[in-house]
């Protein structure tokens, strides 16, 4: 495992890295961040991981080029990821809230982040939909990487429609967290831990407006579970660091 001077050093996004190897190279993005934001220079130690689950320590050998280059010193154990490998199906929320759901559910783990829309979603999908969007979700779960020393950074997809992102892994365990105000028959969150953890879950989140009746219906069809986290009525942007923090309880 990272001792504790790994874990306070710089970590920089490497795609290429191949441990194997005598060097790497940083991206312009992150060599940027490593000789103008931390001032970093030639002899610094730090942290490099590619996103994939690898990570190893390197030192800065130049930094004055548009892709810094570093040393491979040794390889790192990288931080563990879930047992259970989570999927959040989030329904798009307005502002920098969806952005905040980004960083903590790749905080909590999240091996992939599908944004959906649903009917309920006040953000017009056409911005949504917008490439520009999608990018800056990407880059939003690097730094949640960066900074919570995972090596893996979870895939985020382009929004979809709810009806085709409930056309993935029949496999997958399929979780719908419904509000209370939804009055629906649901089941409370402790009724998971009668279930073996399970290889894969798919997580359910709704808008600031909740699910709609229609869409419960759907989940539902397509053998979702509908779960409650208790009679309080959460904000949408904090249901799901909530829910995966109590799969995560269980399951772990």
């Amino acid at each position: 495992m990272p001792s504790s001077s790994d874990r306070v050093r710089p970590r920089f996004l490497a795609p290429d890295l191949d441990p194997a190897a005598a060097e790497t190279q940083l991206p312009p993005d992150e060599s940027r961040h490593l000789s103008r934001v931390l001032r970093l220079e030639a002899g610094a130690v730090v942290s490099v991981f590619d996103g994939r689950g690898r990570e190893c320590l390197a030192k800065v050998t130049d930094a004055r080029g548009p892709r810094a280059t570093l040393a491979i010193l040794a390889s790192i154990t990288p931080v563990a990821e879930p047992a259970v490998s989570l999927t959040l199906l989030q329904a798009v929320l307005k502002g920098a809230a969806m952005d905040d759901v980004v960083r903590d559910a790749t905080m909590m783990g999240a091996a992939r982040i599908q944004p959906v829309l649903t009917e309920h979603v006040v953000v017009k999908p056409a911005i949504a939909a917008r490439g520009e969007t999608l990018e800056r979700w990407k880059r939003v779960a690097v730094a949640s990487a960066k900074q919570s020393r995972r090596a893996t950074i979870p895939e985020v997809l382009a929004p979809m429609p709810l009806d085709a992102a409930l056309g993935g892994d029949p496999s997958a365990l399929r979780l719908m967290f419904v509000e209370p105000s939804a009055a629906r028959v649901t089941q409370p969150v402790r009724s998971l831990m009668a279930l073996q953890a399970p290889p894969l879950a798919t997580l359910l989140v709704g808008p600031e407006g909740g699910w709609s009746s229609g869409e419960i219906d759907l989940a539902v069809e397509r053998g979702a579970l509908l779960i409650s986290l208790g009679a309080l009525t959460l904000r949408a942007d904090a249901m799901a660091i909530a829910a995966m923090a109590v799969v995560r309880m269980l399951w772990e």
